[in-house]
Formats: structure tokens, sequence, C-alpha cells
């Protein structure tokens, strides 16, 4: 009696131990910060290949500054930073889209994001190892963020 009710016992631990590690890995997974702009969102390659898409699609609204010209709005400074701080990737992708006025829809979802990195490097957003990514998902769950403010 005394032998079953033991192997009862540890079969019974050896259940809840299992049930607590995954328990510990749904929760570790829950709370996983989502990538951030200010830890490196996109590659250097993406950037330059937005520049490229910049310069063929938006320098003559928006300027070569990105400070806008006439009715554009600027694409870097405080004044975009004040109307985009803390919305997603993926609602500058959407209206990134919407350009250029005359030709809506003319840019794939690849060269849309690569003038969004652009965009993130003229902001002074790092550069980081993985290139960012296409997928609605992905986009939305990413911010915009202001880089910080460097003090000398």
């Amino acid at each position: 009696m005394r032998s079953v009710f033991a192997a009862r016992t540890r079969s019974l631990a050896a259940v809840l131990s299992t049930v607590g590690v995954a328990m510990a890995t749904t929760a570790a997974a829950q709370t996983k910060a989502p990538p951030s702009v200010l830890k490196g969102a996109y590659t250097e390659e993406q950037a330059i290949h937005g520049q490229t898409l910049y310069y063929a699609h938006c320098v003559a609204c928006h300027g070569e500054d990105m400070a806008g010209l006439d009715q554009a709005p600027p694409l870097a400074g405080p004044q975009f930073t004040g109307v985009w701080e803390g919305e997603t990737l993926w609602a500058l992708v959407e209206r990134i889209a919407t350009m250029p006025p005359t030709q809506p829809g003319l840019l794939s979802r690849e060269e849309t994001v690569a003038i969004l990195a652009y965009m993130l490097w003229f902001n002074g957003l790092p550069i980081g190892d993985v290139p960012l990514g296409t997928e609605p998902g992905v986009l939305a769950e990413m911010t915009f963020h202001a880089p910080p403010l460097v003090r000398e």
C-alpha cells in the first residue's frame, strides 16, 4: 500500500512540476516586450534602399531635409514626432501607402517599409541587425518613439 501511495505521490509531483514549467513558459511569452525602434528595428540596407525610394517618390513634396514643403507635412523633427509618438509602425506604413497623393498605392509594402526605415534613420533611431518586417502584425506591435535627447 505504501509503495502505491509513494508512486502516486511521485507521479502527482511530476505532473505538477510539468504544469508549473508550462505555466511559467506561457507567462514569460505573454510578458515578452515587443521589439522597440529605440533598440534598432531596421537594417542599414533597408534605410539605404528607402533613401533611394524617398528621393524617387517623396522628396518633391517633403524635401531633402524631410521638413515638408507647401502642404506636405514634415517626416522628421519635433512636429513629426509630436504627431506620431506612440503610434504603431503599421499606422505609419498605412499612411505612407497613400502616397504619393497622385498615385496612392504605387509602392509595394516592401518599398513602403524601406521608406519607413529611412525615416526612422533620418529621425535618429538606431540601426539594428534584423530587417524591419513587412507583416501587419509585426508592424502593429511596434510603436514609434523619438530617440532620447543626447545631453552633452
